[in-house]
């Protein structure tokens, strides 16, 4: 008998709403954290050195975050790792409205960004865990998309507040307390992840949180599991580069573009990028019905011609706004999607004991490897940073070739337990 099954056999209930409401307003306050070191840049004049740590800020705590929450989340468990990281987002919070130099900032926004990225990859874990199998994926790629309105609602706000730097700043830590303050009470309403509960022995805890939150009992597991499975080093090796591969182009085309070439745009930049691309990120309601291999390989193939038009291109949309916007439009949906993909990928393939510390293994390895090449291309003319943005996304093309090629199928309905 087996009460991981009875999760995934279940109907969408209200207890699915709840869960998805907090991840959704989870993501979106990760996307908003994570823009607040780059909006910050126009607090302070900033000598062209401490542009280059702010480029690198964001992706360093949240990798920091993520290495002490996955495993966290494996030993304690995804609902109290989610409750402890609204902790951290509270105290960072004050200290962002109450910070009065360019040091406390940057330990506020630190912290913020350390508890971001321990809930961001908690939700990973969990939500392959607490929905059924024929709806997880839809749920995920729907959770993560609202991280594009993360960026906006932090661009659009700064926009607004831009009178004066005091009013950016009370404005955007207010905003995040009332966000920490929903989030809480609806966490009070939802379950563990019985799938974590009886991987790790708790069988009875877990009944009971089967019967409480989704009315159902243990059902007898009839699973069939694939005669061979990629190999754990194969898995972790294609997580990372997809990972790193969107991150550090993300960050090298919506991020620090602005900061580097255009300082003026650089709150459009992440707005712009966040509406589209939620936009194109309504392409989760269908999620379960397409292929995971197929949606990586032909979104990393968009993404790396679009982001090619860019070179050949570069003295005409130098001087004509009206070229780069569409350029970057287009890149933003495609990006948007090879994230959606990536994303959900490299949270799925792993054991229920182990989903966190993997999911934060890969995460390592994508922020992580994304550091150097934001430090690298500060001083690099800007024909040279988008070669470097070219190959940054082949990489993402040949990973998602590779796992095409030899990976597992993971969507139409898939059962994660056939990792355990």
């Amino acid at each position: 008998m087996s009460l991981a099954k009875a999760v995934e056999e279940t109907k969408w209930k209200g207890v699915h709403w709840l869960l998805f409401l907090s991840f959704s307003i989870g993501t979106t306050v990760e996307a908003y954290i994570y823009s607040l070191s780059y909006i910050a840049t126009g607090w302070v004049i900033v000598p062209k050195v401490l542009v280059a740590v702010l480029a690198i800020w964001s992706p360093l705590w949240l990798l920091l975050g993520g290495m002490v929450a996955g495993p966290l989340s494996d030993s304690i468990g995804r609902r109290n790792t989610l409750f402890i990281t609204l902790g951290l987002y509270a105290i960072g919070a004050i200290g962002l409205i109450l910070a009065y130099n360019y040091i406390l900032l940057l330990v506020s926004i630190g912290l913020l960004l350390f508890a971001s990225g321990g809930e961001y990859n908690t939700i990973l874990a969990a939500t392959h865990e607490l929905f059924p199998k024929k709806q997880r994926a839809s749920a995920l790629f729907l959770e993560l998309n609202f991280t594009n309105i993360g960026g906006s609602i932090a661009a659009i706000l700064a926009l607004l507040a831009i009178s004066s730097i005091f009013d950016q700043r009370a404005v955007l830590g207010v905003t995040l307390l009332l966000s920490i303050l929903v989030m809480f009470i609806i966490r009070l309403r939802v379950p563990e992840s019985v799938m974590w509960l009886e991987s790790r022995g708790k069988g009875g805890h877990g009944a009971k949180e089967l019967e409480k939150f989704y009315s159902a009992k243990a059902q007898e597991d009839d699973l069939s599991k694939p005669s061979k499975v990629p190999s754990l080093w194969f898995r972790t090796l294609i997580g990372g580069a997809l990972g790193w591969a969107y991150t550090a182009g993300f960050s090298l085309i919506v991020l620090t573009l602005g900061p580097y070439f255009f300082p003026s745009l650089t709150d459009w930049l992440i707005f712009i990028f966040g509406v589209v691309a939620f936009v194109a990120g309504f392409i989760g309601l269908v999620a379960d019905r397409i292929s995971r291999k197929a949606m990586l390989v032909i979104s990393s193939i968009s993404v790396l011609v679009v982001a090619y038009l860019f070179i050949p291109t570069l003295g005409l949309w130098l001087v004509n706004r009206l070229i780069f916007w569409i350029l970057f439009i287009a890149v933003s949906v495609l990006i948007n999607i090879f994230f959606l993909a990536e994303d959900t990928l490299k949270s799925e393939i792993w054991p229920t004991r182990r989903r966190g510390l993997y999911t934060a293994l890969v995460r390592v390895i994508s922020l992580g490897g994304s550091i150097p090449v934001l430090f690298l291309v500060v001083n690099l003319p800007i024909i040279d940073y988008m070669w470097v943005g070219m190959g940054i996304f082949s990489v993402g093309f040949v990973a998602s070739v590779l796992w095409y090629i030899f990976g597992l199928e993971t969507s139409k309905g898939r059962s994660v337990r056939i990792w355990d």
